[in-house]
Protein backbone atom coordinates (compact mmCIF):
# COMPACT_ATOMS: atom_id res chain seq x y z
CA UNK A 1 0.00 0.00 0.00
CA UNK A 2 2.78 2.38 0.90
CA UNK A 3 4.69 1.49 -2.26
CA UNK A 4 1.66 2.27 -4.44
CA UNK A 5 1.22 5.71 -2.79
CA UNK A 6 4.88 6.63 -3.39
CA UNK A 7 4.59 5.72 -7.09
CA UNK A 8 1.54 7.94 -7.49
CA UNK A 9 3.38 10.81 -5.72
CA UNK A 10 6.37 10.47 -8.07
CA UNK A 11 4.12 10.59 -11.13
CA UNK A 12 2.44 13.71 -9.83
CA UNK A 13 5.76 15.48 -9.34
CA UNK A 14 6.89 14.54 -12.88
CA UNK A 15 3.67 15.81 -14.36
CA UNK A 16 3.96 19.10 -12.49
CA UNK A 17 7.57 19.53 -13.61
CA UNK A 18 6.71 19.00 -17.28
CA UNK A 19 3.96 21.63 -17.22
CA UNK A 20 6.11 24.32 -15.62
CA UNK A 21 9.26 23.76 -17.71
CA UNK A 22 9.86 26.58 -20.25
CA UNK A 23 11.02 25.68 -23.72
CA UNK A 24 13.26 27.90 -25.85
CA UNK A 25 11.68 28.78 -29.17
CA UNK A 26 13.75 27.76 -32.19
CA UNK A 27 15.57 30.62 -33.84
CA UNK A 28 14.46 31.51 -37.33
CA UNK A 29 17.17 32.29 -39.86
CA UNK A 30 14.71 33.54 -42.44
CA UNK A 31 15.30 37.03 -43.80
CA UNK A 32 12.73 39.41 -42.32
CA UNK A 33 10.62 41.18 -44.85
CA UNK A 34 10.55 44.92 -44.05
CA UNK A 35 6.90 44.89 -45.09
CA UNK A 36 6.07 42.78 -41.98
CA UNK A 37 3.44 44.24 -39.64
CA UNK A 38 5.48 45.79 -36.83
CA UNK A 39 2.37 46.85 -34.91
CA UNK A 40 1.08 43.33 -34.51
CA UNK A 41 4.49 41.77 -34.18
CA UNK A 42 3.83 39.48 -37.14
CA UNK A 43 6.92 38.44 -39.04
CA UNK A 44 6.86 37.28 -42.64
CA UNK A 45 9.39 34.51 -43.23
CA UNK A 46 8.88 34.48 -47.00
CA UNK A 47 11.98 35.33 -49.07
CA UNK A 48 12.34 39.02 -49.80
CA UNK A 49 12.90 39.94 -53.45
CA UNK A 50 13.72 43.24 -55.03
CA UNK A 51 12.99 44.13 -58.63
CA UNK A 52 15.02 46.61 -60.66
CA UNK A 53 13.24 48.18 -63.57
CA UNK A 54 14.81 49.99 -66.50
CA UNK A 55 13.60 53.32 -67.74
CA UNK A 56 11.88 53.38 -71.11
CA UNK A 57 14.87 55.24 -72.57
CA UNK A 58 17.28 52.55 -71.35
CA UNK A 59 15.06 49.81 -72.74
CA UNK A 60 14.94 51.62 -76.08
CA UNK A 61 18.74 51.88 -76.18
CA UNK A 62 19.09 48.17 -75.41
CA UNK A 63 16.67 47.28 -78.17
CA UNK A 64 18.38 49.57 -80.67
CA UNK A 65 21.85 48.27 -79.78
CA UNK A 66 20.66 44.69 -80.11
CA UNK A 67 19.17 45.49 -83.52
CA UNK A 68 22.41 47.13 -84.70
CA UNK A 69 24.78 44.50 -83.36
CA UNK A 70 22.77 41.31 -83.09
CA UNK A 71 24.49 40.71 -79.73
CA UNK A 72 22.66 39.06 -76.80
CA UNK A 73 20.68 41.35 -74.45
CA UNK A 74 23.10 40.69 -71.57
CA UNK A 75 26.05 41.90 -73.63
CA UNK A 76 24.08 44.94 -74.81
CA UNK A 77 23.32 45.91 -71.20
CA UNK A 78 26.99 45.56 -70.26
CA UNK A 79 28.09 47.62 -73.24
CA UNK A 80 25.67 50.46 -72.42
CA UNK A 81 26.70 50.39 -68.77
CA UNK A 82 30.38 50.74 -69.70
CA UNK A 83 29.96 53.49 -72.32
CA UNK A 84 28.20 56.78 -72.94
CA UNK A 85 26.67 56.37 -76.41
CA UNK A 86 25.44 53.79 -78.88
CA UNK A 87 28.53 54.23 -81.05
CA UNK A 88 30.80 53.62 -78.08
CA UNK A 89 28.66 50.63 -77.07
CA UNK A 90 29.08 49.14 -80.56
CA UNK A 91 32.86 49.56 -80.26
CA UNK A 92 32.75 47.96 -76.80
CA UNK A 93 30.90 44.96 -78.21
CA UNK A 94 33.48 44.59 -80.97
CA UNK A 95 36.34 44.72 -78.48
CA UNK A 96 34.83 42.53 -75.78
CA UNK A 97 32.05 40.53 -77.36
CA UNK A 98 34.07 39.59 -80.42
CA UNK A 99 37.19 38.79 -78.44
CA UNK A 100 35.14 36.49 -76.20
CA UNK A 101 33.35 34.87 -79.10
CA UNK A 102 36.52 34.48 -81.17
CA UNK A 103 38.37 32.86 -78.27
CA UNK A 104 35.50 30.47 -77.68
CA UNK A 105 34.86 29.64 -81.34
CA UNK A 106 38.32 29.79 -82.89
CA UNK A 107 38.93 26.06 -82.61
CA UNK A 108 35.80 25.09 -84.48
CA UNK A 109 35.84 24.24 -88.19
CA UNK A 110 34.27 26.70 -90.61
CA UNK A 111 33.51 24.62 -93.70
CA UNK A 112 30.27 26.19 -94.88
CA UNK A 113 29.81 29.71 -96.22
CA UNK A 114 29.03 31.82 -99.26
CA UNK A 115 30.73 33.17 -102.36
CA UNK A 116 29.92 36.63 -103.68
CA UNK A 117 30.73 38.89 -106.62
CA UNK A 118 30.78 42.60 -107.28
CA UNK A 119 31.22 44.27 -110.69
CA UNK A 120 31.95 47.96 -111.29
CA UNK A 121 29.43 50.07 -113.19
CA UNK A 122 31.68 50.19 -116.27
CA UNK A 123 32.32 46.41 -116.11
CA UNK A 124 36.08 47.05 -116.15
CA UNK A 125 36.78 45.66 -112.68
CA UNK A 126 35.22 42.94 -110.53
CA UNK A 127 35.74 40.96 -107.36
CA UNK A 128 34.95 37.41 -106.32
CA UNK A 129 35.27 36.30 -102.69
CA UNK A 130 34.52 33.42 -100.36
CA UNK A 131 33.57 33.77 -96.70
CA UNK A 132 33.31 30.81 -94.34
CA UNK A 133 30.94 29.81 -91.54
CA UNK A 134 30.49 26.74 -89.36
CA UNK A 135 26.95 25.84 -90.35
CA UNK A 136 24.81 26.02 -93.45
CA UNK A 137 22.09 27.71 -91.38
CA UNK A 138 24.38 30.61 -90.46
CA UNK A 139 25.69 30.73 -94.02
CA UNK A 140 22.21 31.59 -95.28
CA UNK A 141 21.39 34.17 -92.62
CA UNK A 142 20.84 37.82 -93.47
CA UNK A 143 23.78 38.93 -91.32
CA UNK A 144 26.17 36.54 -93.07
CA UNK A 145 24.88 37.49 -96.52
CA UNK A 146 25.55 41.14 -95.71
CA UNK A 147 29.07 40.23 -94.61
CA UNK A 148 29.74 38.44 -97.91
CA UNK A 149 28.57 41.42 -99.96
CA UNK A 150 30.55 43.83 -97.78
CA UNK A 151 33.74 41.82 -98.42
CA UNK A 152 33.00 41.71 -102.18
CA UNK A 153 32.35 45.45 -102.35
CA UNK A 154 35.46 46.24 -100.30
CA UNK A 155 37.62 43.93 -102.45
CA UNK A 156 36.44 45.83 -105.50
CA UNK A 157 38.19 48.94 -104.10
CA UNK A 158 41.59 47.22 -103.93
CA UNK A 159 44.38 48.89 -105.88
CA UNK A 160 46.02 45.48 -106.38
CA UNK A 161 44.78 42.83 -108.80
CA UNK A 162 44.82 39.07 -108.42
CA UNK A 163 44.62 36.92 -105.30
CA UNK A 164 44.72 39.18 -102.26
CA UNK A 165 46.27 38.49 -98.89
CA UNK A 166 43.52 37.99 -96.30
CA UNK A 167 45.05 40.44 -93.82
CA UNK A 168 45.12 43.04 -96.60
CA UNK A 169 41.47 42.35 -97.40
CA UNK A 170 40.52 43.00 -93.77
CA UNK A 171 41.87 46.56 -94.05
CA UNK A 172 39.78 47.39 -97.14
CA UNK A 173 36.64 49.47 -96.64
CA UNK A 174 33.13 49.75 -98.01
CA UNK A 175 30.63 52.40 -96.82
CA UNK A 176 33.23 53.71 -94.34
CA UNK A 177 33.51 50.35 -92.58
CA UNK A 178 36.48 48.02 -92.85
CA UNK A 179 36.14 44.32 -93.58
CA UNK A 180 37.60 43.61 -90.13
CA UNK A 181 34.84 45.63 -88.46
CA UNK A 182 32.16 43.95 -90.56
CA UNK A 183 33.60 40.55 -89.68
CA UNK A 184 33.59 41.37 -85.96
CA UNK A 185 29.99 42.58 -86.13
CA UNK A 186 28.94 39.35 -87.86
CA UNK A 187 30.72 37.18 -85.29
CA UNK A 188 28.92 38.97 -82.45
CA UNK A 189 25.57 38.61 -84.21
CA UNK A 190 25.88 35.01 -85.44
CA UNK A 191 28.05 33.51 -82.67
CA UNK A 192 30.01 31.27 -85.01
CA UNK A 193 33.59 31.05 -86.16
CA UNK A 194 33.53 33.14 -89.34
CA UNK A 195 36.35 34.03 -91.71
CA UNK A 196 37.52 35.32 -95.08
CA UNK A 197 38.63 32.32 -97.12
CA UNK A 198 39.59 33.86 -100.52
CA UNK A 199 39.40 37.18 -102.31
CA UNK A 200 40.30 38.08 -105.91
CA UNK A 201 40.26 41.44 -107.70
CA UNK A 202 40.04 41.37 -111.51
CA UNK A 203 40.44 44.15 -114.08
CA UNK A 204 40.12 44.00 -117.85
CA UNK A 205 43.33 43.50 -119.83
CA UNK A 206 42.17 45.33 -122.97
CA UNK A 207 40.00 48.34 -123.85
CA UNK A 208 37.44 46.25 -125.74
CA UNK A 209 36.95 43.80 -122.86
CA UNK A 210 34.35 43.63 -120.09
CA UNK A 211 33.78 41.51 -116.99
CA UNK A 212 30.58 39.54 -116.42
CA UNK A 213 29.59 37.65 -113.26
CA UNK A 214 27.15 34.86 -112.49
CA UNK A 215 26.13 33.62 -109.03
CA UNK A 216 24.50 30.22 -108.58
CA UNK A 217 22.24 29.31 -105.65
CA UNK A 218 21.64 32.87 -104.50
CA UNK A 219 20.61 33.35 -100.89
CA UNK A 220 17.96 35.82 -102.02
CA UNK A 221 16.99 37.64 -105.15
CA UNK A 222 18.61 40.94 -104.22
CA UNK A 223 22.19 39.94 -103.48
CA UNK A 224 25.11 38.56 -105.47
CA UNK A 225 25.95 35.92 -102.87
CA UNK A 226 25.34 32.19 -103.23
CA UNK A 227 26.86 28.71 -103.28
CA UNK A 228 28.98 29.16 -106.44
CA UNK A 229 30.09 32.00 -108.68
CA UNK A 230 32.16 32.73 -111.77
CA UNK A 231 33.54 35.87 -113.42
CA UNK A 232 34.62 35.93 -117.07
CA UNK A 233 36.51 38.53 -119.08
CA UNK A 234 35.30 38.69 -122.69
CA UNK A 235 36.94 40.81 -125.36
CA UNK A 236 36.03 41.83 -128.89
CA UNK A 237 32.59 43.33 -128.63
CA UNK A 238 32.41 45.71 -125.70
CA UNK A 239 31.08 49.20 -126.27
CA UNK A 240 28.13 50.67 -128.14
CA UNK A 241 25.25 48.36 -128.90
CA UNK A 242 27.41 45.28 -128.40
CA UNK A 243 27.58 45.63 -124.63
CA UNK A 244 24.28 43.85 -124.06
CA UNK A 245 25.28 41.05 -126.42
CA UNK A 246 28.62 40.57 -124.69
CA UNK A 247 26.92 40.65 -121.29
CA UNK A 248 24.51 37.91 -122.34
CA UNK A 249 27.31 35.77 -123.83
CA UNK A 250 29.36 36.31 -120.68
CA UNK A 251 26.52 35.25 -118.40
CA UNK A 252 25.98 32.04 -120.40
CA UNK A 253 29.69 31.29 -120.29
CA UNK A 254 29.87 31.93 -116.55
CA UNK A 255 26.91 29.59 -116.05
CA UNK A 256 28.74 26.95 -118.08
CA UNK A 257 31.87 27.38 -115.95
CA UNK A 258 29.92 26.85 -112.72
CA UNK A 259 28.45 23.64 -114.16
CA UNK A 260 31.51 22.23 -115.99
CA UNK A 261 34.23 23.39 -113.54
CA UNK A 262 37.16 23.81 -115.98
CA UNK A 263 40.63 23.99 -114.46
CA UNK A 264 42.42 25.92 -117.21
CA UNK A 265 41.57 28.54 -119.82
CA UNK A 266 42.99 26.72 -122.86
CA UNK A 267 45.54 24.06 -123.81
CA UNK A 268 48.45 26.50 -123.63
CA UNK A 269 47.48 27.31 -120.02
CA UNK A 270 47.98 23.73 -118.81
CA UNK A 271 51.34 23.48 -116.97
CA UNK A 272 53.96 21.30 -118.68
CA UNK A 273 54.34 19.05 -115.64
CA UNK A 274 50.60 18.32 -115.66
CA UNK A 275 50.74 17.35 -119.33
CA UNK A 276 53.77 15.09 -118.77
CA UNK A 277 52.10 13.41 -115.82
CA UNK A 278 48.99 12.71 -117.86
CA UNK A 279 51.11 11.30 -120.70
CA UNK A 280 52.90 9.00 -118.28
CA UNK A 281 49.59 7.70 -116.97
CA UNK A 282 48.33 7.05 -120.49
CA UNK A 283 51.56 5.29 -121.48
CA UNK A 284 51.39 3.03 -118.44
CA UNK A 285 47.85 2.04 -119.44
CA UNK A 286 49.17 0.97 -122.88
CA UNK A 287 52.22 -0.99 -121.68
CA UNK A 288 50.70 -4.39 -122.42
CA UNK A 289 49.56 -3.37 -125.90
CA UNK A 290 51.34 -5.02 -128.84
CA UNK A 291 50.45 -2.20 -131.25
CA UNK A 292 53.25 -0.44 -133.18
CA UNK A 293 54.78 2.63 -131.44
CA UNK A 294 53.38 5.05 -134.04
CA UNK A 295 49.86 3.69 -133.44
CA UNK A 296 50.31 3.91 -129.68
CA UNK A 297 51.41 7.52 -130.05
CA UNK A 298 48.25 8.38 -131.97
CA UNK A 299 46.11 6.66 -129.35
CA UNK A 300 47.86 8.53 -126.54
CA UNK A 301 47.48 11.86 -128.34
CA UNK A 302 43.79 11.15 -128.83
CA UNK A 303 43.32 10.39 -125.14
CA UNK A 304 45.30 13.52 -124.29
CA UNK A 305 42.90 15.61 -126.39
CA UNK A 306 40.03 14.08 -124.44
CA UNK A 307 41.79 15.12 -121.25
CA UNK A 308 42.09 18.69 -122.55
CA UNK A 309 38.38 18.71 -123.45
CA UNK A 310 37.59 17.98 -119.82
CA UNK A 311 39.88 20.45 -118.08
CA UNK A 312 40.27 23.34 -120.56
CA UNK A 313 37.45 25.86 -120.92
CA UNK A 314 37.86 26.58 -124.63
CA UNK A 315 37.90 22.84 -125.42
CA UNK A 316 34.76 21.98 -123.45
CA UNK A 317 31.33 21.57 -124.98
CA UNK A 318 29.31 24.67 -124.15
CA UNK A 319 26.56 23.39 -121.86
CA UNK A 320 24.34 26.47 -122.22
CA UNK A 321 24.57 27.17 -125.96
CA UNK A 322 22.22 25.30 -128.28
CA UNK A 323 23.86 22.30 -129.91
CA UNK A 324 26.69 22.32 -127.34
CA UNK A 325 29.50 23.55 -129.61
CA UNK A 326 32.98 23.90 -128.21
CA UNK A 327 33.30 27.03 -126.09
CA UNK A 328 36.10 28.42 -128.26
CA UNK A 329 34.07 27.89 -131.43
CA UNK A 330 30.91 29.39 -129.91
CA UNK A 331 32.74 32.54 -128.86
CA UNK A 332 34.51 32.87 -132.22
CA UNK A 333 31.19 32.78 -134.03
CA UNK A 334 30.16 35.84 -132.01
CA UNK A 335 33.43 37.67 -132.61
CA UNK A 336 34.48 37.21 -128.97
CA UNK A 337 37.46 35.80 -127.13
CA UNK A 338 37.88 34.96 -123.47
CA UNK A 339 40.88 36.44 -121.69
CA UNK A 340 40.39 35.10 -118.18
CA UNK A 341 37.98 33.56 -115.71
CA UNK A 342 37.78 32.83 -111.97
CA UNK A 343 35.35 30.67 -110.07
CA UNK A 344 34.70 29.74 -106.42
CA UNK A 345 32.54 26.99 -104.96
CA UNK A 346 31.27 26.05 -101.50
Amino acid sequence: MRSFTLRRFSRSLASSSSTTKTTKAPQSHARVNPLSNAATGMVCDAPFFTFRSFSSAAATNIKELRTLSGAPIVDCKKALAETNSLDEALDWLRQHGTAKATKKLSGRQAEEGLVACAVSSDAKSASIIQVSSETDFAGKSDAFCKLAMHVADATLTSQVDGDLDIETVKTLQSSNKSVQEALEDAIVAIRENLGIAQAVKMTTSSDDAMLVAYVHGKVDGTSQAGSAAAIVELAGGAGGNNTEKVSEAGKKLAMHIVAAKPLYLDIDSVPADVVEKEKAILQSQMEDSKKPPEVLEKIINGKLQKFFSEVCLTEQEHLVEEGNPKVGKALKSQGLTINAFRTFFI
